[in-house]
């Protein structure tokens, strides 16, 4: 039951560190680098011992990000996964206090196991690691660095030199809010399940925007999954067989359901967006229908800066939630980032702005019509 619940990892569970695969990892890191702020800290590869893959370990705040290639043409796992996926997201890493028995507890919620308890060690200690299977290709990796003293985990060393010492401008961006994943029609509830039975997490919401019956819809069906904590938030997307959406478009360029996108919290969302912008970053634009209306309804907010910044904005009574989607970061259009700030504790996913950006781009297209 959850009143047991209160000293168990189930309520100490957050986000670790999440791995990218992709085809020149140097070069991805770069822009990371210099485009978003984040600072690389440690490496892992040929000169470390390690001959099968490059790996940067990069860090903004509490986002902790791997990003690796492949080294040889043997290092199949890699290789096979950018070919088919192009650069992505493989794993998402949660850091747990005792990993043998949270994946024997996640196995036992119907988790299918790729690595069973392992430990990897150095002269710094130990870290022990776990894994699970999720959606075609990726996994979450289970992790507990408490017999650990080393810059992040065996295998790496830290980064020192003037290759990487660059000293950007802040740009605000402080932890990861969620990770929202795209699925094919049907599986949602597949994956609800698997994931609210390994974090003992909770559905919050649910947003029904499928066609029925001719209706003109937005054409989605969506569902938050959240722990008790709110360290862990999945967002579970499926398209909708009558209408071309941007997840259907992700299926088909990602040959397959994975993580769309990564939502990172910001402490100021405008200097955000006016720093990374200035780094070249590609932000989604919205049509001024959608900024009058909102001025219309909401006649209290400063729309002219919302618009100014390309900024959306929901209202939930005294809460406020800022939100601003890049253009895919890769050539393929699959992953993008997303960037949030909560005012006044606002909880939720900003999924009214959903319909009021639907609203104000079909009014977009009608005036073209006319």
């Amino acid at each position: 039951m959850k009143e047991q619940l209160v000293e168990s990892d189930f309520l100490k569970v957050k986000y670790d560190f999440i791995e990218y695969y992709v085809g020149m990892a140097k070069m991805v890191v770069y822009w990371h680098v210099k485009a978003l702020g984040f600072k690389v800290v440690a490496y892992c590869g040929p000169e470390t011992g390690h001959p099968d893959k490059c790996s940067y370990y990069i860090v903004k705040n509490d986002i902790k990000l791997v990003i690796t290639s492949a080294s040889q043409p043997s290092s199949y796992q890699i290789v096979s996964f950018v070919d088919l996926h192009g650069n992505g997201i493989k794993r998402i890493a949660v850091e747990i206090d005792d990993v043998a028995s949270f994946h024997q507890n996640a196995l036992a919620g119907g988790a299918i196991p790729l690595k069973f308890p392992y430990t990897v060690s150095d002269v710094q200690g130990d870290v022990t690691m776990a894994s699970v299977k999720i959606f075609d290709d990726n996994e979450i990796v289970f992790v507990n660095y408490d017999k650990y003293d080393g810059i992040f985990m065996p295998g790496y060393e830290a980064v020192n030199g003037n290759e990487w010492s660059f000293e950007p401008e802040e740009s605000y961006l402080d932890e990861i809010d969620h990770i929202a994943s795209a699925l094919r029609i049907n599986e949602i509830k597949v994956w609800e399940t698997y994931f609210n039975n390994i974090f003992k997490s909770e559905t919050v919401k649910c947003f029904d925007e499928r066609i029925k019956d001719g209706q003109e819809k937005i054409g989605m069906y969506l569902k938050v999954l959240q722990t008790d904590n709110k360290r862990i938030n999945n967002v579970l997307v499926e398209p909708d067989q009558y209408k071309s959406t941007q997840v259907q478009l992700f299926i088909d360029q990602n040959y397959g359901t994975g993580i769309q996108h990564m939502a990172f919290a910001s402490s100021n969302i405008f200097k955000s967006v006016a720093v990374l912008r200035k780094n070249g970053v590609k932000f989604t634009s919205y049509p001024d229908s959608y900024y009058r209306k909102l001025k219309e309804k909401y006649p209290q907010l400063d729309v002219d800066k919302l618009q100014a910044h390309g900024v959306l904005c929901d209202v939930m009574d005294d809460s406020l939630l800022f939100q601003v989607f890049t253009a895919p970061i890769g050539d393929r259009a699959t992953f993008f980032y997303e960037v949030v700030q909560r005012v006044n504790q606002y909880e939720g996913f900003g999924l009214d702005n959903i319909h009021a950006l639907f609203e104000a781009m079909e009014e977009e297209v009608m005036m073209s019509r006319t």
